[in-house]
């Protein structure tokens, strides 16, 4: 059975005696292992802080969705926009009779006022 090319740079020994000595072969995995090793303590190290952003983000989610849910809904701002222009309607449809009750309507203003 053919073996799969390796991509290391290690050189495999052949059948002429041409490649690394078993003693080397030995260093160069124990190198090979301590790169692993150092890259699993990285790789512990950037999920710890990935957790403590993760944690982070899900407190600051929960405030956020607190502020939220006082905010005002689309169907209490049309409600208050709608009574607001009634009310304003209604003033401005009886405010001549308000004027000449109260004797301050615009044509005598005009008048006293030369």
């Amino acid at each position: 059975m053919a073996r799969p090319p390796s991509n290391s740079s290690v050189s495999e020994p052949t059948s002429q005696g041409v490649g690394t000595p078993p003693g080397r072969q030995s260093d160069i995995a124990l190198v090979e292992i301590a790169k692993i090793q150092s890259d699993g303590e990285y790789i512990k190290r950037d999920l710890s802080e990935l957790r403590s952003d993760m944690r982070d983000l899900r407190d600051r989610m929960a405030k956020l969705e607190v502020r939220v849910d006082h905010l005002p809904t689309k169907s209490h701002i049309v409600t208050v926009t709608a009574i607001a222009l009634t009310l304003i309607g209604g003033l401005l449809t009886i405010a001549p009779k308000l004027q000449s009750l109260a004797g301050t309507s615009v044509q005598a203003a005009q008048v006293n006022h030369p």
